[in-house]
Order: C-alpha cells, then structure tokens, then sequence
C-alpha cells in the first residue's frame, strides 16, 4: 500500500443548510449517559445496512462488548437509516455513533457536518495513526481542510473499472483510452449484443469523474478542481475529461438498457447483473460488487479490476480509493465510548473481523488478511507499475447562500442525457453549465467560525 497518496483533503459539502460549522463544540460532559437495569452503559449505534450486510458490524460489537462488559451496544440497521435518524434529530434524540456515508442521495451527513453536527474526533484519529494508512484515512476525515478530523474511515475499496478476468487477461486490458474504444469496437463487431461499458446508476461516475480529472492534468489541477478553481472545466484538460465520458457513454460503446435500468427501482442490479452476463465490458464499481452479486455470479465468473486508462500513450493510470464511515454526532451522549469503538474498529481484532466478511480496513496490509483470494486479487491493483491510487472530496461550500444549487444533477446529469441523446446537451453545455457551478461555489466558500 505505500503506493497510495493523499491527494486532496478537502470535502463535498452539499447540505440543504448550514449554519455554523463549529463541529463538536457541544459539551458532551453535560449530557447523562444511558444505563441499562444492570449498570450498563448504552452506546447507540445507527448504522446503514447497505451492500456489506450487517453480520461485520455486529460481531465487531460483541468482540468490544467482550472487551468491555461495561458497555452495551445496541445497532439500530436500516436500509433508510437517514430518515429514521432525521426524524429523531426533529425531536432531539441522536445516536451515538452513527455509519452513514458522505456522497449519498440524502447528504444527511453531508448536512450534519456543514450545520456543526458532527463531533471533532481529531483526539481518535491521532492515537490510531501509527497503526493505520493515513493516505487512505485522511482525505476523508479532515473533511473542512482544518487539520480536524471529523469523520473515521472504515473500510476502504478500489473504485476502478470492475470485469470478468475470465473474458479478459491482463495483457488484454487497454491500457489507453484510445486502446479501450479498440476493444468496444472489437467486441460489439463480433457480438451486436455486447457493447463496451455500463454503469449501476449516474451516481457511480464520482470516483471515475475524480480519477480522470487527476489524470488530465495531474496533482495541481486536480487539487485546484476539488476548490473549484478556475480553469477547472473551461481549460484542454476540462473538456478533454467530458469528451472521454461523452464517448464511453455514447451510442458505440454503451450497453442499450443502461439508461433505462439506471432509472428504475433496483436497476442497479440489472445494469450490474448485464456486465455479468456478458453484455458488457467494464462498469465503475467497488469491491461489495462481489458479495452483492454472488447469487447471480456465474461459476467461472472471475472480477478483476482496472485502474483508468491514460490519456496518451505511458501517460498516467490512475485508481481511485472510495472509503466507508463512522461519525460522532456532536449531541451524542455517550461520547466516551463512542470513541472507544472507533478506536476498536481499527484494532487489528476487527480488521481481521472485517476480513472474514469481505471488507478490508484502513489498517496497514490489512488485504493480506483475505481468505478469498479473487477479492485480495482486487487491491492488487495498488501494486501494479505505473498506478497511482488517488482520493479526494470536494470542497465546502454555503448551501445557504446558494439553495438553488443541484451539484450532483449538475456533473453528472448530462452523463444520461447525452447518452439518452437529449436535445440541446452536449459536451459544450455541459462544460458551460460545470464552469458556472465551479464560479458559483468559488464565490460562495464555506464560512467556519
């Protein structure tokens, strides 16, 4: 893993509004922590139960409940977690700890952080840095760029271009853009069904957008693109990003039901289960790809993954590290023990918790604790000559003093309608549209006091 850099600390910050970003300036010390009949303290644990299941956080609690009897902690899953904790903010009650991700439709934690919701957890992650990767942890957790930390990473995947490495060898994988439209054409010319590329839903083009933006203009651009900096879209390596992703979207080279799929309740797993059944080539995606499709996954059926393809021949590859969260709510109660387990959570006991369902932590070398050897196979992909791991989130802005703004529909909203073949969108308007939001949120950084 020393391949991996810390390429850009500072955050997306889309909150519906923001007032204050003072995070953990609650006094947690004035609140009485929950006891149970026994003594027990609680600790209260919301977490989203997404595509890694629950059984890794679950055996996580009892392996610290076992290491600390004096605790109890009771998780609260729930595939809507985000609404569950909203109307319980309405009335005052929040939980302890809570797993939920920035980048998600709701930006709930994307508006806990911006409204000062969010604890300083600076104290954790500095008594855990030794024992963890740092490159990976950091871009994330000092989300306002202040030298705090806020949010605790997980877990961590290569969000890279996924495959069957059964159809394709890796001396057969494009190593170049124009190498990959080679292919695209290859395989549609001798199958009419078969097409380049698909992808889950639009929202799965934010590491692929974040990791061609390094590529096209390398770590100065890239840091200047996440602060909205000038020259972002409105320059050769702007524009030569939406043409690529104009190209692998269009008619050649993308899968005829994407769109479609994309937009339907679950067409997640269609557009993912057509990759698998040969329909397509590559798709972005992360390493639950394979826990979340194993029922459907044909024996033979083997994933690989791919960094980007370069620009220009020996030009840079690039794969982009997505991580998973944990966060302190600033009027949690329990505090003391919220900590606690985060620390635990990046223990070497948990790691190897983590290991056994799948999910590789932020711990260092922890992929070499991977039974099954087609996922250690992923994160090989940090080893490979010439790849460089990149991550980054966007900067802060006012949502107040811009409500209007649609960030996500403003990126990657002209992804599907250029490829549904809209009328008046193109390259052209949708790099006029990106330099108008980029000016737009320029002007309007996030104040912290």
């Amino acid at each position: 893993m020393n391949k991996l850099m810390r390429a850009g600390a500072l955050a997306l910050a889309m909150a519906t509004m923001v007032t204050g970003c003072s995070s953990g300036s609650t006094d947690s010390g004035e609140k009485e922590v929950p006891t149970k009949d026994d003594g027990q303290r609680i600790l209260a644990f919301d977490a989203f139960e997404g595509g890694n299941g629950t059984e890794f956080l679950e055996e996580a609690a009892a392996a610290f409940e076992e290491a600390n009897p004096e605790v109890d902690v009771q998780i609260r899953f729930s595939k809507e977690i985000d609404q569950e904790m909203q109307k319980d903010n309405a009335s005052g009650k929040y939980a302890d700890l809570v797993y939920y991700n920035l980048g998600q439709a709701s930006n709930y934690t994307e508006s806990m952080l911006n409204n000062g919701n969010v604890l300083d957890i600076s104290d954790v992650m500095e008594e855990v840095a030794d024992e963890i990767d740092t490159s990976i942890t950091e871009p994330t957790s000092d989300y306002f760029g202040d030298g705090k930390a806020y949010l605790a990473p997980i877990m961590y995947t290569p969000a890279g271009l996924y495959y069957n490495k059964a159809e394709l060898s890796e001396d057969q994988l494009p190593k170049t853009w124009d190498e990959m439209w080679a292919l695209g054409d290859q395989v549609h010319s001798e199958n009419p069904d078969k097409y380049l590329f698909t992808y889950p839903i639009k929202g799965y083009f934010d590491n692929t957008v974040l990791g061609m933006l390094y590529q096209a203009g390398g770590e100065e651009y890239f840091q200047n693109a996440l602060k909205y900096g000038e020259g972002t879209w409105d320059s050769d390596e702007g524009k030569k990003v939406l043409e690529t992703l104009a190209t692998l979207v269009g008619p050649n080279y993308l899968e005829k039901d994407t769109v479609a799929n994309a937009n339907v309740d679950g067409g997640f797993t269609k557009n993912q289960q057509s990759m698998i059944d040969g329909k397509a080539v590559f798709m972005p995606n992360g390493s639950w790809i394979i826990g979340e499709m194993a029922e459907t996954t044909p024996e033979g059926f083997s994933w690989g993954v791919m960094p980007l393809p370069a620009f220009e021949e020996g030009g840079e590859r690039v794969v982009t590290t997505m991580t998973e969260q944990v966060w302190i709510p600033a009027e949690a109660a329990n505090v003391d023990d919220a900590k606690e387990f985060i620390k635990f959570l990046y223990s070497e006991d948990a790691a190897k918790i983590f290991a056994s369902h799948n999910i590789v932590s932020p711990r260092k070398d922890s992929a070499s604790l991977l039974a099954d050897e087609q996922l250690k196979g992923l994160f090989d992909v940090y080893n490979q000559e010439g790849v460089k791991a990149v991550s980054g989130t966007y900067a802060a802005y006012d949502a107040t003093a811009v409500p209007d703004v649609d960030f996500k529909g403003t990126i990657y909203g002209p992804i599907e309608e250029i490829a549904s073949g809209k009328e008046g969108v193109s390259v052209d308007t949708w790099q006029e549209s990106l330099t108008e939001l980029w000016t737009t949120l320029r002007e309007n950084p996030l104040a912290k006091e």
